[in-house]
């Protein structure tokens, strides 16, 4: 301690850096400082926008599945934010070893993060296992980075931007000149869910065509086969909404029931608003 991580590679020269440290007062209490370095540069006009965009969206939000912020500082040479840390690491570190409960749970629990985020008109822009992180005490996962997410006017409003990570990206963002970004990020949860659902990391794969036949070997009459079909459509039109998808999962023939109640009680988790 400290620890170091760089975002986008080792280049000491990487405008982003996350440390993990600790307090000096009582060195159990562990926090994670995220900073921007500012360069003068193309580069950094980009990482400012990014720093921005994390914290208008962090500043608004509070949910038990989605990434909190401590405090946040605007320094003469850098940004920087304080955010709890997550030591038992991303759902792409825990996929080898994911058991089906905990994958129904997970996908419950990323599903109630996302509807929070788009009741509040926030689409995130890079849903992936990366960008989940699962808590060491309730074993519970977390939206985090939002550097890549908008704030919108409505759930409608439409997007022209290109964002997200290479086999996460929703097909409609290459052949449209506008789309919806909220139905973006139900495309990016069908991949994560994909990885949990194989156990495997969707970069493993040489396309998105192969993810797709693999889904033909499950079930038809499945969940798993009916929620990865619905997300991973091609026609945005017909993925379902967090809410939705929330409401077909609840359905009493299928395995998440349970599941829901018990986080409804444990966590307050509600799918009374639509969104």
């Amino acid at each position: 301690m400290p620890r170091v991580w760089l975002r986008g590679g080792l280049q000491d020269n990487h405008p982003i850096k996350v440390f993990q440290v600790r307090s000096k007062q009582d060195h159990n209490v562990k926090k994670v400082i995220k900073t921007y370095f500012k360069d003068n540069t193309d580069v950094d006009q980009i990482t400012t926008r990014q720093f921005m965009a994390e914290i208008s969206v962090l500043t608004k939000i509070h949910h038990p599945y989605v990434m909190g912020m401590d405090t946040m500082g605007i320094f003469p040479g850098y940004f920087a934010y304080v955010m709890p840390l997550y030591e038992t690491g991303t759902l792409t570190e825990a996929l080898p070893t994911l058991n089906q409960e905990k994958s129904d749970e997970y996908l419950v629990q990323l599903c109630a993060g996302l509807k929070f985020l788009h009741r509040h008109k926030i689409a995130h822009r890079d849903v992936k296992t990366d960008n989940v992180l699962i808590t060491a005490k309730e074993n519970r996962v977390v939206i985090a980075d939002f550097g890549l997410s908008e704030i919108l006017p409505t759930i409608d409003t439409p997007v022209s931007t290109i964002k997200g990570t290479h086999m996460y990206i929703s097909p409609e963002q290459f052949i449209q000149k506008e789309f919806n970004a909220f139905k973006c990020d139900m495309y990016a949860l069908g991949v994560v869910y994909w990885c949990m659902v194989f156990k495997v990391d969707v970069f493993d794969l040489k396309s998105t065509e192969q993810m797709k036949e693999s889904v033909n070997t499950l079930c038809d009459t499945s969940i798993d086969w009916l929620v990865l079909t619905n997300l991973l459509d091609p026609s945005p039109v017909d993925r379902l909404t967090c809410y939705n998808l929330l409401c077909v999962l609840e359905q009493p023939e299928y395995r998440f029931t349970d599941r829901i109640a018990s986080l409804r009680e444990k966590d307050n988790l509600s799918i009374i608003y639509p969104g």
